[in-house]
């Protein structure tokens, strides 16, 4: 019981963070987000005294090769709501025992994919780009690496079991 209400969790939180990773990215295709927003951001930080000094290096990546950024953070976002979807919908469908469909979702692609949304999300807040949604993506990530690296494997094998 305790396995299957922890995999319906992560089902659930996969299922949170395509949604609004996947409007992350689509609000920023839809802006025209590029280059000169990539710089918009790497120039502010640099005068921001809320920006920690470690941010210095990547702020000068940002602006040496801001088209790169422009056009590779959108795209980072839309493919997150993308496995975060696979991730969310493929776990549903093993919690209904869907023939064909293991019970649950591969721990080391959802390891991964909760890594780089925080680790992202970091990106965005140490450079000051915070807004309401990121905090709570953030939690919902690390919510989700912790069910995945810290459920013993014996849990695991009773929810597929």
């Amino acid at each position: 019981m305790f396995a299957s209400a922890v995999r319906a969790a992560a089902v659930a939180v996969s299922g949170a963070l395509a949604v609004l990773w996947a409007i992350e990215g689509v609000v920023k295709v839809r802006a025209g987000f590029g280059a000169s927003d990539i710089l918009l951001v790497a120039d502010g930080a640099e005068r921001n005294t809320r920006v920690p000094e470690w941010f210095a290096p990547i702020g000068a990546l940002m602006r040496g090769i801001p088209a790169v950024f422009g056009i590779g953070i959108p795209m980072l976002e839309l493919l997150l709501g993308a496995v975060f979807a696979v991730l969310a919908v493929g776990g549903l469908l093993g919690l209904l025992r869907v023939r064909g469909v293991a019970p649950r979702s591969p721990r080391r692609v959802t390891a991964v994919a909760a890594l780089v949304s925080g680790g992202t999300l970091a990106l965005y807040w140490t450079s000051d780009q915070l807004i309401a949604q990121y905090p709570v993506m953030l939690v919902l990530s690390l919510l989700l690496l912790a069910v995945e690296t810290l459920t013993p494997a014996a849990v695991v094998a009773t929810a597929e079991g």
